[in-house]
């Protein structure tokens, strides 16, 4: 009977075998349908996209990545127009059973040991939030500490994630629902600016065509003036031709006359009377053109749109307007600065700061913060009541010790007033002569044209322009007080907060 029993308890194992076997192929099969197609790996925070098939969240949404509209499926690559996701959480718990499977499936049980006294882990301290065995629960480290039966614990814990994973999954479901409508909004805005360029463009096309057209009107208003002007004075030089010929036959005549005798200088006398007053109403055509001068209405036209078109610039260079302060670190011993930042004045002693690379001395100056690489600018600086001075702006590289030459060649672009002449600090200075005392000066960059504008703000005209420049890498603006004029110079340049405009 005893084989009987071995070949039965065989039959038995091979059975058991072929279970196993059978539950690691089910197995296997499970883990296939929880696993992503993208990364290979089980899905997480799976979604479902419009034909069906389904993919991790971070996965998808990298898929799609840059795409606007036609978002195509990884998997059998039907396109859909919109990004249609939508939380799968079957497949979400699928997922997490065959996670719990393969656990439970390959995980032998013995690891469950602790290491320092080779027990079953049976317990959970809340203090270390750590398994531990009965032998460690008495220990010195863990006996006053609450313990929990392993399971107990277990259990508490699972409830305590489901419901952390209940409020990270209506998050995810809110951020699904609401990434559709930021995506909408994207789109809404992009048309929003795409019409409003256009808008800009069309609105700027009809001024261009607008002022082309005024351009071609008054040209032709100007050659018809000058047309008829030309044309008037023609006949004017003919008539004083005629006139200058008609003067000289009358002259000869009547000299003629006077040398004849008394009886022949009085034939035909009547007649000579006669023509000598009809060259008197004549005088009258001559007094009008000596008279008369010419100020057509085209001239006053032609003056009217000269100011609109400057009125048109100003707005313009206003629009770049910059916020400018001046910097501490770079200013002359001799200079006393505001505390916001915005005013400098030339002080009575030579103050004790640090004596630093970045200090400008003995050269009376201080740069602004800002420094400028890069597009248009433009500020303004109070100048009032101040003697001396000098504005623009210089090479951040520029050497700030010992004597300085303020000259494009040696990285300084400025103007200023100097014994009681305004230059523009070129080589040689260039003399300026403004139609009024500026009480402000407005500096304009444009970087990329080389060109450095400066203007007097009260009467709006352009005082000089430094243009056609190379500049160097960075740039920042300068206030120079290098003369005290015997203490009358004592007034602050102030950098306005206005625009200039209006």
């Amino acid at each position: 009977m005893a084989p009987k029993r071995k070949r039965a308890a065989g039959a038995e194992c091979d059975r058991t075998c072929i279970r196993n076997m059978a539950a690691a192929t089910h197995l296997q099969s499970l883990k296939e349908e929880a696993t992503c197609s993208i990364c290979l790996d089980y899905f997480s925070d799976p979604v479902s996209v419009e034909c069906g098939h389904a993919f991790c969240l971070s996965c998808i949404i990298k898929c799609w990545e840059g795409l606007q509209t036609d978002f195509p499926c990884p998997q059998c690559r039907s396109v859909s127009e919109t990004k249609f996701l939508r939380p799968n959480r079957q497949l979400a718990n699928v997922v997490e059973i065959a996670k719990q499977l393969q656990v439970s499936t390959v995980i032998p049980q013995e690891v469950n040991l602790c290491r320092e006294h080779e027990e079953k882990l049976k317990l959970f301290c809340e203090v270390d939030q750590k398994p531990i065995c009965v032998v460690c629960s008495m220990s010195r480290d863990h006996k006053q500490h609450m313990v929990l039966p392993i399971r107990e614990a277990a259990q508490e814990y699972k409830e305590k994630f489901h419901s952390y994973t209940d409020t990270l999954k209506k998050k995810l479901e809110d951020m699904l629902e609401l990434h559709p409508k930021e995506e909408m909004k994207l789109k809404q805005q992009k048309s929003k600016f795409k019409s409003q360029r256009k808008q800009i463009a069309n609105t700027y096309e009809k001024l261009k065509q607008f002022l082309e057209m005024e351009n071609s009107c008054y040209l032709n208003n100007l050659e018809q003036e000058e047309k008829n002007t030309l044309q008037s004075i023609k006949e004017t030089l003919t008539k004083l031709e005629e006139q200058q010929c008609d003067l000289r036959s009358m002259i000869t005549e009547i000299e003629s006359k006077c040398q004849q005798q008394d009886v022949e200088l009085l034939k035909d006398v009547k007649s000579t009377l006669n023509r000598y007053e009809n060259m008197k109403v004549q005088d009258a055509f001559y007094n009008t053109f000596k008279g008369k001068e010419e100020n057509t209405d085209v001239e006053k036209e032609v003056d009217l749109q000269i100011k609109i078109i400057e009125s048109l610039e100003w707005r313009w260079v206003c629009s770049f307007a910059a916020a400018v302060t001046l910097d501490p670190d770079t200013a002359s011993p001799w200079l006393v600065l505001s505390e916001d930042g915005r005013s400098v004045r030339r002080g009575d002693r030579y103050q004790d700061v640090p004596d630093t690379p970045q200090r400008f001395d003995p050269v009376v100056i201080v740069l602004g913060r800002e420094k400028l690489s890069s597009g248009r600018h433009y500020w303004e600086v109070e100048v009032e009541d101040k003697t001396s001075w000098e504005l623009g702006v210089c090479d951040e590289a520029v050497s700030r010790k010992g004597e300085i030459a303020l000259s494009p060649e040696d990285g300084y672009w400025t103007v200023g007033l100097m014994d009681g002449e305004y230059e523009a600090l070129t080589d040689p200075p260039t003399l300026l002569t403004p139609r009024l005392p500026p009480r402000a000066v407005g500096l304009f960059l444009d970087y990329e044209a080389g060109r450095l504008s400066v203007y007097n703000v009260d009467d709006r005209s352009l005082l000089f322009t430094f243009s056609g420049a190379s500049f160097p890498p960075t740039l920042r603006p300068l206030f120079s007080l290098e003369y005290s004029d015997g203490g009358s110079n004592a007034g602050a340049l102030r950098i306005l907060p206005g625009t200039g405009e209006e």
